[in-house]
């Protein structure tokens, strides 16, 4: 592996624009500069509509240009509580509270038309990681399996499989890279489906069909001597564009005893990431990029003292920091047209404010409290 990296620090979070190139590291990269750091988003669009699973068997359909639910999705298990969305976006894989069963959503039908489970009997098999192949025929899994005695359980795994959605059955086991089991491990394919990725202290490409490993990305390493490990996020935001995720990014500074705290936009079919930083390390969470690719937000949250932070993507430095009242826990959604920010889960409601004023505008009430939220723009 040949890794690249530059870097640059600002001193203050006060808004002021980091000066110098950006820090790009690679598999193999080539160093990209500052200018690379470019707007990677769809487009603003007219709606959304968001998928929103309730502590009961529906998942609601709500219109975020009415603002009103227009569709309900009766699901077969109590209760949903995640939703992932397929890569062509016309199917939600929904598990239920159990992790033992997955069901499928056609959204085009607005339907649920299939379940799949490896429970059987005195056995329980429990979903704990689930990505399916952009071609929705195969998807790749971490489970577990539980078997109930007479006066025990017998616990078996963790166990990394690849599983034939059309015809219901295990196709195959994926190895353990350097024959390491863990506990937890993040799964994502390529968008050409290709590869499989592996988030584990490091990214482990793996050949789809094969699961031989193809490369490494090792980020347990330092980006370069006298920086600490880095963290930011692999997963597409709702308004990135394909194979690119913007994250916040967090890493150590060795020098100062500080972690340190920026924004870093990942393209692991290029093996690279391009991040600066902004200064020390927030208790933020829930970062989204706004459509466009020019602003992002996130929530500042510790108890008692809740903020919107705008970061002007282009000026790369923190655009606004405006306190409100916020809650313990709180996910943020950007609209798809960029105007509205949403505040929503835990609970039956959803705040609505204004991106230029961040003044609450209204609050849309549902009938139960949310467990998990999908958004699918342009529908």
């Amino acid at each position: 592996m040949r890794r690249l990296a530059r870097t640059s620090m600002a001193a203050t979070l006060t808004g002021a624009a980091v000066v110098g190139p950006a820090a790009v590291v690679g598999i193999g990269a080539a160093a990209l500069g500052a200018a690379a750091f470019t707007p990677a988003t769809v487009a603003a669009q007219q709606s959304a509509l968001w998928y929103i699973a309730t502590y009961t068997h529906d998942i609601l359909v709500w219109d975020e240009g009415t603002e009103q639910v227009v569709d309900r999705i009766t699901m077969s298990n109590f209760f949903p509580t995640g939703i992932l969305v397929n890569e062509a976006k016309d199917r939600l894989y929904v598990r239920e509270a159990s992790a033992e069963r997955i069901e499928i959503v056609d959204l085009e039908r607005g339907a649920a038309t299939d379940e799949l489970t490896l429970s059987e009997g005195n056995v329980s098999v429990r979903i704990n990681g689930f990505a399916p192949h952009p071609s929705d025929e195969r998807a790749a899994m971490l489970v577990k399996r539980y078997t109930k005695l007479d006066d025990r359980y017998v616990v078996e795994g963790p166990f990394m499989l690849e599983y034939d959605l059309a015809a219901k059955r295990v196709s195959d086991t994926i190895p353990w890279p350097d024959d390491e089991e863990r506990e937890n491990v993040g799964f994502q394919y390529s968008p050409d489906g290709r590869t499989l990725y592996l988030f584990t202290n490091d990214i482990i490409a793996l050949d789809a069909d094969t699961f031989e490993e193809v490369d490494r990305w090792e980020i347990s390493q330092p980006l370069e001597p006298g920086l600490g490990r880095p963290s930011f996020g692999v997963s597409r935001g709702t308004y990135d564009e394909d194979g690119v995720a913007t994250s916040l990014f967090r890493m150590t500074d060795p020098a100062q005893n500080r972690r340190m705290m920026g924004i870093a936009r990942v393209r692991l079919s290029e093996k690279e990431v391009d991040f600066y930083t902004l200064g020390e390390a927030q208790p933020l969470r829930a970062f989204n990029t706004a459509p466009g690719g020019e602003k992002a937000y996130a929530l500042y949250s510790e108890i008692g003292r809740y903020e919107f932070w705008e970061f002007d993507l282009v000026g790369r430095s923190v655009a606004r920091r405006v306190p409100f009242a916020g809650r313990p826990r709180m996910g943020l959604q950007v609209s798809a047209d960029g105007r509205r920010l949403y505040v929503h889960t835990a609970g039956s409601t959803i705040d609505v404010y204004d991106a230029a004023t961040f003044d609450l505008l209204r609050t849309v009430t549902f009938e139960a409290d949310m467990t998990d939220v999908a958004v699918v723009p342009g529908t």
